[in-house]
């Protein structure tokens, strides 16, 4: 089975929860999973997708939020998301794609 692989490891610094407790935005790695289900489901790749998370903190939030898999081939903290894992995110999160600056 194919996938599309996605990958982002870095926070914004107004949005890093290590460096401030005042963050900007709420929900941006939902909304890049979202654009990555929906690039996955236009590539034909029916919304699989895989990665690499930072440690296994994030590993673990993964997959409790996104229904991921520890899948753990290629890296210990490697994952998967599923058809059905990423329907359920681009239904909670906006998956609208913009290069208009904010």
């Amino acid at each position: 089975m194919q996938a599309l692989y996605i990958s982002w490891m870095c926070a914004s610094p107004d949005n890093n929860k290590q460096i401030t407790d005042d963050v900007k935005y709420l929900g941006v790695r939902g909304h890049l999973f979202a654009i990555a289900a929906q690039k996955s489901v236009s590539f034909g790749y029916d919304g699989y997708m895989y990665g690499f998370a930072a440690d296994k903190e994030l590993l673990e939030h993964y997959v409790r939020t996104f229904h991921g898999e520890v899948i753990a081939i290629l890296h210990p903290y490697q994952f998967a998301i599923g058809e059905q894992a990423s329907r359920e995110i681009m239904e909670v999160y906006d998956y609208e794609w913009t290069d208009e600056e904010i």
